[in-house]
Parts: structure tokens; C-alpha cells; sequence
């Protein structure tokens, strides 16, 4: 994530400066250049280092937000609100005996209210986590499938992967943005290279610009697709992961993959967010099936989590 933001800057900031004519070496190389000599002689940009180290600074920023304020965003985003501790004390009773069960200080626990069926863990610390679940899910589980719900949340917050999904969702949304901007300020640098190197659009330094142009297009484009792959990656690995770990805290598989049953085809929520669908014990937004292309999935299919747990000893 980070060298694919710090490699967008840089191109970003090489382009720019081709493309407005102010690259030191355009004034300096040979009207009849080459091709390979402009690229050669222009690989080295000083507005890309800069971008580059821009984009650096603002990542880190980015990510000194994420520690203080993103547990709170995504709860806020998905319209949790802390649940009563006497309307819903079932609920607090089965957080308690899994934080015991995991070794782990009992989680803040936020309900969402919506029919849907569906769950989700925050926290960047151990000590600062959070466990939300819908009313939908509290109202259709027995206490067994409700274990095996919390177990699993509980089991992302133990093995940090909630710091892995809320880091990653926050690097791959700023490269979808600074992708965004890229692509919606090229036609200014298109036209500003065009009308200030009319003399040029011949020759060497004409394929210059078409070549930084297709670089630079191809970057905006593909760097976006990297990041969210990325993501998705690590969200079905981490799901399989907590699957197993949640069995291992209740002893007892079958709760989890007969909740599972449950929240399948039940797990779409009122209010869509693509930002944290990853998040979920279920993906809110879609279903994957067991055909569905690894790459393109933030969820393993259902049925696969279902049969790996059935299969536990």
C-alpha cells in the first residue's frame, strides 16, 4: 500500500512536470532527441520527489487519524450507538464470557438497529475495541449461534485484524482519491503540454507525451485496482482465520456455522457502505459463491466457512 501510494505520487509529479515543459532537461537535450534519451534524461523529477514525499506526510497523517478517530468513524458510519447494558444483557453476559475465554479486556458493545443480520469488530488496541452487532442478529440467534458470532469478532480483535482491515481500508481509500484527483486534472495537463509544446509534437519529444500520457493514465487507473485487491486478500484469509480461532474459544464449531446459516442471504443492512463491507461477518453489499473469483472477494464463500468448521476436530 505504501509503495504503491508513494509510486503513484511520484508519477503524478514526474508527469506534471513534463507535461507543463518545466522539467530542466527538456531545456537542456537535443531538439532531435530520442525517445529513450527524453525518458532517460527525465526519470529523475524533482516534482515527483516531492509528490512523493507529499504523499508520504500525508499518509502518515492519515494514519495518526486512524489510531485516534477511525474506531469511532466506522461506528458512526454504520449508525451504532452503545447497547443498554439492561435491555440487552444476554448480549453483554456472551461478550464477557468470550473477552474472559480470549484473555482479552471486555470490548465496548454498540448495536445497530436493522432487521438485517450481520456483525463487525473494531479496534486498533486490544484495550480500545469494540463489538457491534444488529438487532436483527440479537433477536434471531439462539444463545449458542450468538457465541459463535461474538466468538468470531472477538477473534479478530486477538489476532489484530482489525488494525490489518481498518489500516488497509484507510490506505486503499486514499489511493482511490488521489487516483480520482490524477485523473480528473488530466485533461488540464494535457491541454498545458499540448499548447506549450506545439513546437515539440514531433519526433522524440512528441512520443514523450504520449508515453507519459499512457504512464500516467495507466497508473491513475491501476494503482486503485492494486489497493482494493490487496484489501480484499487480506479480508478472506483473515475470515478463515477467525472462523477457526472463534471454534477454539467455544469449543463448540456448530454454533458459529449454524449463525452462519443463518445470516446468509439475511445480511444486507438498510444503509450500504462499500467502506467497511469488509468488515462485516458477512459482506452487507454481496454474495460470493463458491465460484465467485478470489480476487474480486472480500468474504470466502459461505459454504466453505460452513464446511471448514464442520470439519474441525
Amino acid at each position: 500500500m505504501i509503495f504503491t501510494a508513494a509510486l503513484l505520487g511520484y508519477v503524478s509529479g514526474w508527469a506534471a512536470e513534463i507535461f507543463t515543459n518545466t522539467h530542466p532537461a527538456l531545456n537542456t537535450a537535443p531538439y532531435d532527441a530520442d525517445l529513450l534519451e527524453l525518458l532517460k534524461s527525465t526519470a529523475i523529477s524533482d516534482w515527483g520527489i516531492s509528490a512523493t514525499a507529499g504523499m508520504i506526510v500525508f499518509s502518515i497523517l492519515a494514519l495518526i487519524w486512524t489510531y485516534y478517530a477511525a474506531d469511532q468513524t466506522l461506528l458512526s458510519m454504520n449508525g451504532a450507538i452503545e447497547a443498554d447494558t439492561r435491555a440487552y444483557e444476554d448480549l453483554h453476559n456472551v461478550v464477557e464470557e468470550m473477552a474472559i475465554a480470549s484473555g482479552l479486556p471486555k470490548p465496548a458493545v454498540y448495536i445497530i438497529g436493522d432487521s438485517g443480520i450481520n456483525a463487525f469488530a473494531t479496534g486498533l488496541r486490544p484495550d480500545k475495541a469494540s463489538v457491534t452487532i444488529t438487532t436483527g442478529l440479537y433477536d434471531k440467534m439462539s444463545r449458542d449461534e450468538l457465541q459463535g458470532v461474538i466468538a468470531h469478532e472477538m477473534a479478530h480483535i486477538l489476532n489484530r485484524d482489525v488494525q490489518y482491515a481498518t489500516l488497509v481500508a484507510v490506505g486503499a481509500g486514499l489511493i482511490a482519491v488521489f487516483a480520482e484527483i490524477m485523473l480528473r486534472i488530466s485533461r488540464l495537463f494535457f491541454y498545458s503540454g499540448s499548447s506549450n509544446s506545439s513546437k515539440n509534437k514531433k519526433g522524440g519529444r512528441g512520443m514523450l507525451l504520449v508515453v507519459v500520457g499512457v504512464i500516467w493514465l495507466l497508473a491513475a487507473i491501476l494503482a486503485p485496482l492494486v489497493a482494493y485487491l490487496v484489501r480484499m486478500a487480506i479480508s478472506r484469509e483473515r475470515e478463515y482465520l477467525a472462523d477457526a480461532t472463534a471454534a477454539q474459544l467455544t469449543r463448540n464449531p456448530k454454533g458459529l456455522a449454524s449463525a452462519l446459516r443463518k445470516i446468509e442471504g439475511h445480511a444486507r443492512l438498510k444503509e450500504k457502505n462499500a467502506a467497511t463491507e469488509h468488515l462485516f461477518i458477512i459482506n452487507p453489499n454481496r454474495s460470493f459463491s463458491e465460484f465467485a473469483s478470489d480476487l474480486t472477494s472480500t468474504h470466502p464463500a459461505t459454504s466453505l466457512r460452513i464446511e471448514r468448521l464442520m470439519n474441525l476436530k
